[in-house]
């Protein structure tokens, strides 16, 4: 293996990732946590894989030829997605390629793996840095911040310093009015832009100041924002016409029944589709 190469290809990966959390639709990449990258494979698994990413998924997370792989990914030890977290983030390196091309996946790195890599992608990571920087110019200039470079003419630099200096002044003020604009609009009206699970529904929180709870998501989704408790009573209705329209998850040894498919929001845990078996074992019919 050409170790320069494989460095090469780890750089272009961690490049692509920082472009990526920012543009990935569920917000998982951009504060990414085991239980979250585990149902991110879930959702890469569900929306179909190429063999070369199927053989990748099959030797990190070691599954059999008889084994069902989405079975193997739900029962998964969640601590060793940690490394590729720490890869990503650029913490810790690693040099285990199952850990390597499953990070290229999640970040959906294009060539990819590393032997198509070899053969096509000697300016990837090249072109990922740019993505980079042409995304954060992009930032800058969507915020209205313009950046000006000086002129390389000596003689006149002397006659541009006095102009130079007015703009900066004017720039700065404007800057400052603008940032001072939004600390009062954050202060007064702060954009509830995550959501946090309490008691039995998702709300949606003001991200800067509950940033750090437990149980608070990246980002909304408006689909898993639906996702309710219910109490198991005597009137609910279980099934339409032998369809499940109630899911569940055993919990401590108690069962939690839920509105609709996803996962359990506290544990991650895949939700299930009621059964008559469940409802009678454990006596849900009250």
């Amino acid at each position: 293996m050409n170790k320069i190469t494989f460095e090469e290809y780890k750089r272009a990966i961690k490049a692509e990732y920082q472009v990526s959390k920012m543009d990935e639709v569920s917000g998982i990449l951009l504060n990414p946590t085991p239980a979250q990258l585990r149902n991110l494979c879930l959702m890469k698994l569900g929306n179909g894989l190429s063999n070369a990413d199927e053989n990748v998924f099959k030797m990190f997370f070691d599954a059999k030829a008889e084994d069902t792989l989405r079975r193997v990914i739900e029962n998964f030890d969640l601590g060793k997605f940690k490394p590729i977290i720490s890869f990503l983030k650029g913490q810790k390196d690693s040099d285990t390629a199952a850990r390597i091309e499953l990070a290229a996946i999640l970040v959906d790195f294009i060539p990819r793996p590393y032997n198509t890599y070899l053969l096509h992608g000697k300016s990837s990571e090249r072109d990922a840095q740019e993505s980079v920087k042409a995304f954060q110019k992009k930032r800058m200039t969507d915020v209205g911040i313009q950046l000006v470079k000086p002129t390389n003419n000596v003689l006149a630099g002397i006659s541009q310093y006095t102009h130079w200096r007015k703009s900066g002044i004017i720039l700065a003020i404007l800057m400052a009015l603008f940032f001072m604009g939004y600390t009062v609009k954050g202060i007064f009206f702060p954009e509830k832009d995550c959501m946090k699970w309490e008691g039995n529904y998702y709300v949606a929180v003001d991200c800067l100041k509950d940033n750090g709870q437990f149980g608070i998501s990246s980002s909304i989704d408006e689909e898993v924002m639906k996702l309710k408790k219910v109490d198991c009573s005597s009137t609910l209705q279980f099934f339409n016409k032998e369809t499940p329209i109630v899911w569940y998850c055993k919990r401590d040894g108690v069962i939690e029944l839920f509105n609709m498919a996803g996962f359990h929001p506290v544990t991650g845990k895949p939700l299930k589709p009621i059964t008559k078996y469940i409802i009678k074992k454990y006596n849900l019919m009250q």
